[in-house]
């Protein structure tokens, strides 16, 4: 057998450690060290998975000896950490959004084709096993020409602190829909609309409530895309060990039929009621732990890295699939700011 893929991590929060425990789970990778600006995280997560622990990300990597890096910092840094990795010659797996602007994306882009390393988009949508197969269906024309894509990706409130001032809805909630709606539809968008209804987590954090966002595609299509922290605070209140839920779908509407992927309340495959909390539902989505270990679409997303790496394969989330769906996010919250259509292509 050949040794385990050796795999830093730079970013030890939420998303983080979840992609720290996947990697100790596997046979084929070990979770080799950890970097985070916050030292008590770091040494947490290290210390439980017997991995090094870093606060500085120049010397998490001069330290050396890995043989690829997941990148889950805040996206404001993502070029600066994709930068350094490319520098060190490491594959990478970057978190969504992989920059919070084209001109990250193209310093990326640049870094990576100089050091010759691949880089793979951490859109985990696309390895969710309804997401894929409403695209396979799509593709085969099962609902004939594609007239209305509409997706929906709503959740409680409760997480949002910890974005304040470091991202935005649609950075956080929409960019995971733009890149869907694209993968299934990939049309070019000609014009983009967004507007956004405001109310306490606004008013607490500077995110939007709720935002709602048109698109119409070259072809004729239309697409409409909700994002929002605007469920009620007990769905998120789920007993230890589940995965919180969120209120998702995406339907497709074609010219002989529709195709579509309820994840919504009423699809929710596990719930629960109690005196205190009330109604409560586990997300059966992304992470979920089965018999103690993480499967699942995050996990499908990690084994998918690891054989790029050891096949030298190419990603199959790559660097122009995520510059289309910060392309759109940008131009979403360009007309967030104006209040008017944007076009793009033009």
């Amino acid at each position: 057998m050949t040794a385990p893929l050796r795999i830093g991590l730079i970013g030890a929060g939420a998303i983080g450690a979840w992609h720290a425990r996947i990697l100790a789970e596997r046979r084929d990778a070990v979770l080799a060290s950890v970097c985070d600006v916050d030292a008590g995280r770091a040494e947490a997560i290290a210390a439980l998975h017997g991995a090094r622990s870093f606060t500085d990300a120049e010397a998490f990597f001069a330290a050396g000896g890995l043989d690829g890096v997941i990148i889950a910092s805040p996206e404001h840094v993502h070029a600066e950490h994709a930068q350094l990795a490319a520098k060190a010659g490491l594959p990478m797996l970057i978190e969504k959004p992989v920059a919070p602007d084209l001109a990250g994306i193209a310093a990326i882009r640049a870094a990576a084709e100089a050091a010759g390393v691949a880089v793979m988009a951490g859109h985990v949508e696309r390895f969710e096993i309804g997401s894929a197969q409403l695209k396979s269906a799509v593709a085969a024309g099962l609902c004939g020409r594609v007239v209305t894509i509409a997706a929906r990706r709503q959740f409680v409130a409760a997480d949002t602190p910890r974005f304040k001032g470091l991202s935005t809805t649609l950075r956080i909630l929409g960019v995971h829909d733009f890149d869907l709606v694209s993968w299934v539809h990939p049309a070019p968008v000609v014009e983009i609309y967004a507007a956004a209804g405001r109310g306490r987590v606004h008013e607490a954090t500077g995110l939007d409530d709720h935002v709602v966002t048109t698109l119409r595609f070259a072809d004729g299509a239309v697409g409409l895309i909700e994002s929002g922290w605007t469920l009620p605070s007990p769905y998120g209140v789920t007993p230890e060990g589940w995965s919180p839920a969120g209120n998702n779908r995406l339907d497709v509407f074609g010219s002989t039929g529709m195709v579509s992927n309820d994840m919504s309340l009423r699809g929710q495959q596990l719930i629960a009621f109690d005196e205190a909390a009330g109604f409560r539902a586990a997300g059966i989505r992304h992470q979920p732990i089965l018999h103690g270990r993480v499967v699942g679409a995050l996990a499908e997303e990690v084994g998918a890295f690891l054989a790029m790496i050891a096949e030298g394969t190419k990603p199959l989330v790559d660097l122009d699939d995520a510059a289309r769906a910060v392309r759109l996010t940008v131009a979403a919250e360009a007309s967030l700011a104006s209040g008017l259509p944007v076009r793009l292509g033009d």
